[in-house]
């Protein structure tokens, strides 16, 4: 389901001394690799192993994206990341940009075709990449405002889960939101899954509906 946050005035934000919030670089993306798989180790991306997660945020990073990324540190360990903003063919790019990767991977990894949610994913994938056309590249300088904007999407969001407990999350969302504010956004939004109530109350927590 779609949830999502209205921009209005800031609100307290509650300090968690002990992490550290920096922005993400390249160098940080196996770490971000390691923590997605510990934090949804039954995703579909993750069944793909390590380095397809590598890459698939190295898309996120590095492609026509407005993209807000930062980790989490506590004693310079990454204890979780969020990756937030406006992406322009977060799936698409990603599925084109590793195309031969991936499907070498499935030809070596023919069983994950039997898991049902993996199956579904990559079905899904086939017919998507076949039918999008390619992101068309937008310079983000060009102002929008008003209902023409885009709102400030939380694209994915991870805490390991040794590091459950210690504000992790709250640090992210409120960086993200900060970050989002900033930038003259009036709201956020976030995809999370009908089952997941854990994740659904901390998000209504922090005022999402």
């Amino acid at each position: 389901g779609r949830m999502s946050a209205r921009l209005t005035a800031k609100r307290g934000q509650r300090m968690h001394s002990e992490v550290m919030v920096r922005p993400l670089q390249i160098s940080h993306l196996p770490a971000v690799a390691q923590v997605h798989l510990r934090a949804f180790p039954d995703s579909a991306l993750s069944k793909l192993g390590g380095e397809a997660v590598r890459r698939y945020y190295e898309w996120q990073l590095t492609g026509p994206h407005d993209v807000h990324a930062v980790g989490a540190f506590i004693d310079d360990r990454l204890a979780g990341f969020c990756f937030g903003g406006r992406f322009r063919g977060a799936l698409i790019g990603f599925l084109r940009t590793n195309r031969s990767y991936l499907t070498l991977l499935v030809l070596r990894k023919p069983w994950l075709l039997f898991n049902p949610l993996f199956r579904e994913r990559a079905l899904y994938a086939v017919r998507y990449i076949n039918r999008a056309k390619p992101a068309r590249e937008q310079p983000s300088n060009v102002p929008v405002t008003g209902s023409e904007r885009a709102p400030f999407g939380i694209l994915s969001i991870a805490v390991d889960p040794q590091a459950q407990g210690k504000g992790v999350g709250q640090v992210l969302m409120e960086d993200a939101e900060q970050a989002a504010r900033q930038s003259g956004y009036g709201e956020m939004i976030l995809t999370v899954h009908h089952d997941n109530v854990q994740a659904i109350r901390f998000y209504e927590k922090l005022d999402w509906v």
